[in-house]
């Protein structure tokens, strides 16, 4: 088995997040970055907590005839990218050799909602694809080799970093970019996710009360945007050069439970039976892992559904961590898989379980350490890192510590 090394992290997330320090020291703070979204009351949409871009993205060294071209999306793509591949020490490469391979699960919907009729030209023509911030970005950094986008919801991210993988094992790539992006505060989405009849948001008004996973005092869960890029190599070029390997990306597992369309199969019999493939696949034992980043979005069934097949997998009385991130920068859909991949990634770096933030009262139901209260030093090896979609759609991730 090859394994993958991430080498590289870009961000441009809520709280001005754009470095893997950025993001690691809010994680790791349990420090959330969401603010009230209120822009909407004139047409009856609830103020909701969520992780907001203060202002538009800024993509160093950008002409600003073709920054005003652009939508939000793709400027946060490739902001993110531009920052990744410096943390990566990407210097100079083979064009052919090099891809990307973007998530998204509802594409530019920002765009369409709140731009379109601004826009003018070929912005028009840019804004609505949904796969431009991955076309815009091999433009800009020359990058000629598979360039993609997937849309498969929140475990996006998973699917992109599935195929990223398969260019580098196949040897059709050496460097892969992998980035997901979305912006999902629009009215309309806001509108049907505070309906009585369908509402997951939560409606707490402060941070601290606005998404609490696994807690019982849970109400819902908390929205956010932005993108999120991750560059990928194989381990002996990464080691070869030189670069900072953040983790290990051993094996991806992606599964459909064919249960039901917008509820997770509460048992987690199917779950774990992934998980279980995938810790088969990276060649290691249940024992080697000792951390779950969990999707944690801070609703009912998510929070139960996974607690239940990580005590499968692991055992009823295990003490193996479950924990959430989104209480720092929300739910940002088709990139919420990479920003959890990038912390448990980042986690393992720093030999550091980083806490579920604003939760404070563990739900017996879950039955979990679901680290409440602080960041916990730990001896880790591996880890998971799960998304789950609408669709009945699962994912797990293996990553190992580069140590």
């Amino acid at each position: 088995m090859t394994r993958l090394a991430i080498t590289g992290m870009g961000f441009t997330l809520a709280g001005g997040v754009r470095t893997a320090d950025d993001f690691w020291g809010r994680v790791r703070a349990g420090k959330s970055a969401l603010t009230p979204q209120s822009a909407y009351h004139d047409r009856g949409v609830p103020t909701v907590m969520a992780g907001q871009l203060t202002h538009d993205p800024v993509v160093e060294g950008l002409d600003p005839a073709h920054a005003s071209k652009y939508s939000r999306e793709i400027l946060a793509a490739l902001a993110g990218i531009d920052e990744a591949l410096g943390d990566a020490g990407i210097g100079d490469f083979d064009p052919h050799r090099v891809g990307v391979i973007a998530s998204s699960s509802r594409g530019p919907l920002h765009w369409w909602e709140r731009d379109f009729a601004s826009a003018s030209g070929i912005g028009r023509v840019l804004g609505g694809l949904p796969g431009a911030p991955a076309s815009i970005a091999a433009i800009r950094t020359g990058v000629q080799g598979y360039v993609s986008t997937v849309s498969s919801a929140c475990v996006g991210g998973t699917h992109a970093l599935r195929s990223a993988a398969a260019e580098l094992r196949s040897d059709e790539a050496d460097i892969m970019i992998v980035v997901g992006h979305e912006f999902p505060l629009t009215p309309n989405l806001l509108r049907v996710y505070t309906d009585p009849k369908s509402r997951v948001l939560s409606l707490g008004t402060t941070a601290a009360d606005s998404i609490r996973p696994y807690d019982v005092n849970r109400d819902g869960t908390a929205l956010g945007e932005g993108a999120v890029a991750l560059v990928l190599e194989r381990e002996a070029d990464a080691v070869a050069r030189g670069a900072h390997i953040y983790a290990y990306v051993l094996a991806t597992g992606v599964a459909n439970e064919a249960a039901h369309p917008t509820t997770m199969e509460l048992t987690g019999e199917k779950t774990a039976a992934l998980a279980e493939r995938v810790i088969k696949k990276s060649n290691l034992s249940v024992g080697d892992i000792g951390y779950v980043c969990g999707h944690g979005t801070g609703t009912r069934t998510n929070d139960i559904a996974e607690s239940r097949a990580v005590r499968r997998v692991f055992g009823e009385d295990t003490d193996v961590p479950l924990t959430s991130v989104k209480p720092v920068f929300g739910h940002l859909f088709g990139a919420s898989a990479l920003v959890n991949i990038a912390a448990t990634a980042s986690m393992l770096d720093a030999q550091t379980i980083a806490p579920t933030a604003n939760s404070t009262q563990a739900d017996a139901e879950c039955g979990l350490d679901s680290v409440f209260g602080g960041a916990r030093d730990a001896d880790l090896r591996a880890a998971l890192s799960f998304a789950f979609a609408l669709g009945s759609q699962s994912s797990v991730v293996a990553l190992e510590a580069a140590r």
